[in-house]
Formats: C-alpha cells, sequence, structure tokens
C-alpha cells in the first residue's frame, strides 16, 4: 500500500503532539520509543519501506520530533532537547580526530571529483 503525504502528515502529527504529550510509565510527557509493529500500525501498512520510514522522518523533523530508525525499535525525541547535548571541546575532538586540515581519510571530503 502506497502512503499518501496526508497520512504521513497524520502519523507525524499524532506522535508528536498526542503520544510525545500524552502521560504515560510515570513521565508527564517526553520522548518514547515504538516497535516496528506498532508504526506500521500507525501508517496502516503491512510492509514498512525505508522511503517511507524516510519520509515520516521528514515530516515529523518538520514538527520538532525526531524519530530514528534503530530497525526494530523507533525512539522518538524532540529536536530541542537533542540541540541541548553536550559537545565536545575542540581540543578533544582535535586530539581524537586529528586536526581538520590532516584529516582520517581525503575520500570523505564532500568535495566533487
Amino acid at each position: 500500500m502506497q502512503e499518501s503525504k496526508d497520512v504521513l502528515e497524520v502519523v507525524a502529527e499524532k506522535l508528536w503532539a498526542e503520544v510525545y504529550e500524552r502521560e504515560f510509565r510515570g513521565k508527564p510527557r517526553g520522548r518514547f520509543s515504538i516497535t516496528r509493529e506498532q508504526l506500521k500500525q500507525a501508517l496502516g501498512v503491512k510492509r514498512l519501506h525505508a522511503s517511507t520510514v524516510d519520509k515520516l522522518q521528514e515530516r515529523a523533523l518538520e514538527k520538532g520530533l525526531v524519530i530514528i530508525d534503530l530497525d526494530d525499535i523507533f525512539p522518538c525525541i524532540e529536536v530541542s532537547v537533542l540541540r541541548k547535548y553536550r559537545r565536545p571541546p575542540r581540543i578533544i575532538f582535535d586530539d581524537i580526530f586529528g586536526h581538520q586540515e590532516e584529516g582520517i581519510a581525503k575520500e570523505f571530503d564532500d568535495d566533487d571529483d
């Protein structure tokens, strides 16, 4: 069954506005994960294609919800929480990965040859 934009939009909205905001498991609101079967149920599909997950992730991200595909589960968390995660200081990052001009592998450069 090919999903329409409307179905993806509705599911993204419900995950964000209804599930994320609903109290359960001792928390008033917030991060949660759903199973692959639950996601198929929400979308009304028998098979879950990677392209469908990608499109749903895009719709949810537009609303401020990140859906992470871990194959068997899909953790969901709001973008604003993720933006607050700590970042390693440049000195630590450079110590582990080297300076940007050195790089680990030239083949990963963004330049098109």
